[in-house]
């Protein structure tokens, strides 16, 4: 098939001759018409040139010894005039056999060799080269273009596609609390996905008993799937909407049975509850979720209460909410793993102390903003002492849950801030004070990874 190709793209090649003696050059065209070319002659460089320009050429055959233009000057300037999408092959008729002579031909851009008295075999196999080169090229010139109209087909769909995620994106911050005020609390957030999709999610939604149902979502897996199964999750507790302990419960129960009812391998774990300001306390269930953080009077400790499986493991899990007091000045952290597992460029995570020395140091001391080097605590070594002894403490009984039915005192001095903080891969400790926020900021190499949470304090 290939060799009566080349046999075809003979019968088409186009041939410019060029001699200074008519005579060698008519003998050279009549030979060339017998094996099916399509010649044409010029009896000198200047002449040669301008055919060049004014029509396409597949082989040029060219005298070395002309005079004014040579055979080595019109090698030059033919490709000079040769643009990247064409070819030109390029033979040389010489009576020099010098190794010196034709390696200089070759690096001008000769491609071939007739050498004098002409042999028509030799004539043969210059033509069946250049019938050969000129075929690879049309081959390569037609893939060349068939891989452009597929990069311009691949190019149009991840547009389409990055559009539909950036769709997707902003109507996944659109979920996020847009409000900073719900009676005594005042919230702030930071969310910072380390992709344009993720499967966490933070929410808030004020209650008619003037308090907070807030929750923290993190859902497996990653990218789209992830982002939809957040989506749901996001929606369903809003729809559920308790407003009390025992209800906090129920519904918890109830998200975890749907999902296990859906027989995949889907899951998220989530921390839910509620605060009320006007009571100085607070209900949350962490479902697989890392213990909140509570700040009272300076000083930091675990909520280790409230812990279950995550939903959508067994469908027969029971969720008990914790009771924290949350008096004034408190604060009420809850934060997903992509803080405390974040690494930097040696490989250190984060950790939980890192971020309890963040809440203590950075927002009970008011701190100026400041950045520490990755794997540095830039804080005092009692501090850290006084957090670990903390959280060694053990956690008295909880309280039953009050009726939230019954109604409760009414403290207008009470005023409480709550802060969503969300946080991407990598970690810098950057505490800042100003509306409830304390951020985690970027700091050098990380692993990738989404980290929300939710944080709460009183004035």
């Amino acid at each position: 098939m290939f060799t009566s190709a080349i046999s075809s793209a003979r019968t088409n090649l186009k041939v410019l001759v060029v001699d200074d003696d008519s005579l060698m050059g008519e003998y050279l065209c009549l030979q060339l018409e017998s094996l099916g070319c399509r010649p044409k002659a010029a009896e000198n460089g200047a002449e040669a040139l301008e055919i060049l320009k004014s029509r396409e050429v597949h082989l040029l055959i060219s005298d070395w010894q002309m005079p004014g233009m040579d055979g080595m000057e019109l090698v030059a300037e033919a490709r000079k005039l040769t643009s990247a999408d064409s070819h030109l092959h390029i033979a040389m008729m010489t009576a020099r056999s010098e190794e010196k002579v034709m390696r200089a031909a070759m690096e001008a851009g000769v491609d071939d060799f007739l050498f004098k008295p002409l042999q028509i075999v030799e004539l043969g196999l210059v033509i069946a080269s250049a019938a050969r080169n000129r075929l690879l090229h049309l081959r390569l010139k037609r893939r060349n273009a068939q891989l452009a109209m597929e990069h311009r087909r691949a190019s149009d769909a991840l547009e389409r596609v990055q559009a539909d995620l950036s769709a997707a994106t902003a109507l996944h911050e659109r979920l996020l609390p847009r409000f900073d005020r719900c009676g005594a609390l005042a919230l702030s957030h930071l969310y910072r996905p380390a992709a344009l999709l993720g499967g966490d999610s933070i929410g808030a939604s004020p209650l008619r008993e003037e308090g907070l149902l807030f929750f923290l979502v993190d859902v497996r897996g990653h990218g789209v799937p992830a982002a939809l199964d957040s989506f749901h999750l996001h929606h369903r507790i809003k729809q559920l909407r308790p407003t009390s302990a025992p209800d906090l419960g129920v519904a918890m129960a109830t998200i975890n049975r749907e999902i296990c009812d859906r027989a995949d391998d889907s899951y998220a774990t989530v921390a839910c509850g509620l605060i009320f300001p006007e009571d100085r306390e607070g209900w949350v269930v962490c479902a697989g979720h890392p213990p909140p953080l509570l700040m009272i009077d300076g000083s930091v400790s675990q909520i280790s209460g409230g812990r279950a499986m995550p939903v959508g493991w067994f469908d027969n899990t029971t969720y008990e909410p914790e009771r924290f007091a949350f008096p004034r000045g408190a604060r009420f952290v809850t934060y997903s793993d992509g803080i405390t597992e974040a690494m930097n460029a040696s490989g250190e995570q984060f950790g939980e102390q890192r971020l309890a020395l963040g809440q203590c140091g950075g927002i009970a001391r008011q701190h100026r903003h400041h950045v520490a080097p990755p794997g540095k605590l830039d804080l005092p070594d009692q501090r850290l002492a006084r957090v670990k002894q903390q959280f060694g403490q053990p956690r008295g009984e909880s309280p039953q849950p009050r009726d939230r039915r019954a109604p409760r005192p009414r403290h207008r001095d009470h005023d409480a801030r709550i802060a969503h903080v969300g946080v991407g891969a990598g970690f810098s400790r950057r505490p800042r004070e100003g509306g409830g926020r304390c951020r985690f900021t970027r700091h050098g190499r990380v692993r990738p990874m989404t980290a929300p949470a939710f944080a709460g304090a009183t004035d």
